[in-house]
């Protein structure tokens, strides 16, 4: 069980993670998607008005500090690199604060995202509106020597948002090549690949194929964008996308897969799945990021690739049955664990 290996269990790795942080606005539609979408012509086809019962949750946003935020609930020593002004500093030290922030600049804009919450095709989903601010234009010229000494010596070095970031590809090179000076674990998660489709191909070439990345953790529609020009001939897979997890994995990189229906880790052409629990959540925004948390953390502490994924299933479950974004406690979240642990015996 879990619980027994976990419930005295104390980190003593380092994570640094970059490069963004979003003030978030959640706004939760109780209802399909299509009736949301009427709502809004309804109200315009009279000249404007208010949409009232809607839930909503304003907070701390962003990859890189949700991560560090449910990293450091679970008594990780996580560090932020980012660029943003002073108001997202201030919320920040509200959001995080244990957690050091010497390395958040606030020479930079505020990046925010409003995220529409709805039902469609039979399950929860989000609609984005992102104004990404500092983080479009966040490449490695913003490093500092602190920052790559930083990186040099953390056991966990991961970038995240890739797709939002116009200089995404030469951030993750240049601070997986730094990584790789010393001997840390390298961890990727490119985000929504849409925004940058045009730059997949490089990405490829010269981050996932070329030796610098240990774990890419992505979801269904992120492996298939990204697997897009990797195709492996003699694949025998039925699964697409399987297919496409199984070529990186038989590249050198792990691949950690999260759907809201199961998760699956794929290292050297061989892979584990396991179940996520069905679940009514109360948000739907900042569960992957929750669930690569919880990956780096029972990575950190040596557990095996099945219960890792039964530990950042339960994470991302505890997460997203709260309302607000204040990370799942260890109490919560093994509280799912057992809950997926049975579910997985019978």
């Amino acid at each position: 069980m879990l619980k027994d290996k976990l419930t005295e269990a104390k980190p003593d790795f380092t994570v640094v993670a970059m490069p963004d942080f979003f003030l978030d606005y959640l706004v939760s539609f109780p209802g399909k998607l299509e009736d949301m979408t009427k709502a809004f012509a309804e109200v315009a086809g009279r000249g404007g008005g208010n949409l009232v019962g809607w839930k909503h949750s304003v907070g701390r946003g962003g990859n890189c500090s949700n991560l560090v935020a449910q990293l450091a609930r679970l008594g990780v020593r996580a560090t932020p690199v980012i660029e943003t002004d002073a108001i997202g500093h201030a919320v920040l030290a509200k959001a995080l604060p244990n957690v050091d922030l010497s390395h958040v600049r606030t020479t930079g804009t505020l990046s925010s995202t409003i995220a529409l919450e709805a039902d469609h095709s039979g399950r929860r989903v989000n609609v984005m509106l992102s104004n990404p601010g500092s983080h479009a234009s966040f490449g490695p010229e913003k490093l500092s020597e602190d920052d790559k000494t930083l990186i040099r010596e953390s056991n966990f070095v991961v970038v995240l948002n890739w797709g939002q970031n116009q200089k995404g590809t030469d951030l993750a090179e240049t601070v997986f090549q730094i990584a790789k000076e010393g001997s840390a674990v390298t961890f990727f998660d490119p985000g929504d690949p849409t925004p940058n489709l045009g730059e997949v191909e490089g990405l490829n070439q010269r981050v996932l194929t070329s030796g610098l990345v240990d774990v890419l953790s992505v979801n269904e529609s992120e492996l298939v964008k990204l697997a897009a020009n990797v195709k492996d001939e003699a694949a025998q897979e039925e699964n697409p996308l399987f297919e496409a997890a199984g070529v990186f994995s038989m590249l050198g990189v792990r691949v950690d897969l999260h759907t809201p229906e199961y998760s699956a880790t794929f290292i050297d052409g061989q892979r584990e799945r396991v179940p996520c629990l069905k679940i009514q959540p109360a948000k739907v925004t900042g569960g992957g990021d929750m669930w690569n948390a919880a990956d780096i953390y029972a990575q950190g502490l040596g557990l095996e690739h099945s219960e890792r994924l039964v530990f950042a299933n339960a994470t991302s479950a505890a997460y997203l049955r709260k309302t607000g974004v204040e990370p799942a406690s260890l109490e919560e979240i093994l509280k799912e664990a057992n809950a997926l642990e049975q579910f997985i015996e019978r």
